[in-house]
């Protein structure tokens, strides 16, 4: 994948926008190095945060992916071998490492799922619910939710109603964490358009008020099982991530909910 933003090493690059919020802890590890993280660095950062393991409870390492492959191969690797590969010098897949060290118990069902879903499908062709997993995996987003009436905005796209009038609610009931690690990848350079796919949970209000880190510890058990019941993308929500108060300057302003190029109407039916 083309990254979204230059490929030189920053090391502060979790601390420049909001959307690593949940990532802040492990990012923390690298902000005083001078180059990508070697594996030997990779597998520290894996191991204090489980230890990171596959559905067959093996513990990952990082490794170098076995040649080109195919994303079929890689997530083979990841289920038969416990190697999760690590290209060098590459924000894509630094950025699914994040994420299996945040999320692991849901990343590691989206992984039995694209092995699982491979084996089932006759020659040539993807499952529905395979396509889902891939668009979780890839641009997910998960919406903590303590107020039914806000995710039935969400879900509805009545993005005004949602982020201009219901701002403070949304502010008081929702928390939204990036799962997908190639919207990580993306977040890197936000730009208008940017997209997520959410699965929304409904929480007590009082797991809100937590940080980032410890909202995605309480609910990667939950996302694994929303994961393991997904069946197709009708599931995931579309959700202009920009619109999201405080992740962009710009949407302090009301006027900035008037594009319907970005905030569009729901789905016709």
């Amino acid at each position: 994948m083309t990254p979204a933003a230059g490929s030189a090493w920053d090391a502060r690059f979790a601390t420049r926008s909001p959307l690593f919020e949940p990532y802040l802890h492990v990012a923390a590890r690298w902000q005083a190095a001078t180059a990508f993280p070697a594996h030997a660095a990779l597998a520290e950062a894996l191991a204090a945060s489980g230890p990171v393991a596959n559905a067959a409870g093996r513990p990952l390492v990082p490794g170098l992916p076995s040649g080109p492959g195919s994303a079929l191969a890689y997530e083979r690797s990841v289920w038969a071998d416990a190697v999760l590969g690590v290209r060098a010098d590459d924000w894509h897949d630094l950025m699914n490492l994040l994420v299996w060290c945040v999320f692991p118990a849901t990343k590691a069902r989206v992984n039995a799922g694209h092995v699982a879903q491979a084996d089932e499908a006759a020659a040539g062709r993807r499952s529905a619910r395979r396509d889902a997993l891939t668009l979780f995996d890839e641009n997910g987003l998960l919406v903590a939710c303590a107020d039914p009436s806000l995710a039935g905005l969400l879900r509805e796209f009545r993005w005004r109603e949602l982020f201009v009038q219901r701002r403070a609610d949304v502010a008081r009931s929702m928390r939204f964490l990036v799962f997908g690690h190639g919207l990580l990848d993306k977040a890197r350079a936000p730009f208008v358009g940017l997209t997520a796919h959410a699965l929304v949970l409904d929480v007590p209000a009082a797991l809100l008020a937590q940080p980032a880190a410890t909202i995605a510890a309480r609910l990667d058990g939950r996302l694994a099982q929303a994961v393991d019941r997904l069946q197709d993308s009708r599931t995931l929500a579309p959700l202009p991530v920009l619109g999201i108060p405080g992740w962009w300057p710009a949407n302090e302003a009301p006027a900035f909910y008037d594009d319907t190029r970005y905030f569009r109407p729901g789905r016709k039916t």
